[in-house]
């Protein structure tokens, strides 16, 4: 029988004993990984500690903001009511029917500066948008009847001399002259 020199027989199992190294040494990386998770990322060598870097997730839900709108009490609230189809007295009536029936406070009625047909609600103090969507439900308009625009555009048909005297204004036009006298 030939033996090689050293007395001991070749092995056929080399390569199993490579791959058991490789695991062994993976296992040990992974072992090394979760260590160092747990403990925070820092390592201490010799006594000295090295400074590590951790970068944090964090999730932040963020909520939609709550608003609400405070509508101010309708005798809190200054109209000037203008009559836009400029015949009869529909701005007398809507000012007495708004004082009256709904308790706003009102200016002298008025004609508006050019005929209007359309009934529109102008807000004349900034943060009235609240206020003038209750007006314009309260006469039975719909919200689209409110323009937003603050101050009110150049166009609007209102006397410059009432521009600073009322909260609101409302145009009265066709869909309102019916309902002018009616309660």
């Amino acid at each position: 029988m030939n033996r090689p020199m050293g007395g001991r027989a070749p092995r056929s199992d080399g390569g199993v004993q490579w791959l058991k190294a490789l695991l062994l040494i993976f296992v040990l990386v992974i072992l090394g990984v979760v260590i160092l998770a747990k403990s925070g990322g820092s390592t201490k060598t010799a006594g000295k500690s090295h400074p590590t870097t951790t970068i944090a997730r964090s999730t932040t839900t963020v909520a939609a903001p709550v608003t609400t709108t405070t509508v101010l009490p309708a005798a809190q609230v200054k109209v000037q009511v203008l009559n836009g189809l400029r015949t009869g007295s529909l701005a007398g009536k809507w000012t007495n029917k708004l004082k009256t029936q709904y308790g706003y406070v009102t200016e002298p009625p008025d004609d508006a500066t050019v005929r209007t047909t359309t009934s529109v609600i102008y807000i004349l103090t900034p943060g009235y948008q609240a206020e003038a969507q209750q007006l314009a439900n309260t006469v039975g308009l719909s919200p689209s009847a409110v323009d937003l625009t603050v101050p009110p555009p150049a166009t609007a048909p209102i006397p410059a001399t009432e521009l600073h005297t009322a909260n609101l204004v409302l145009v009265v036009g066709e869909e309102l002259a019916q309902s002018a006298g009616t309660g």
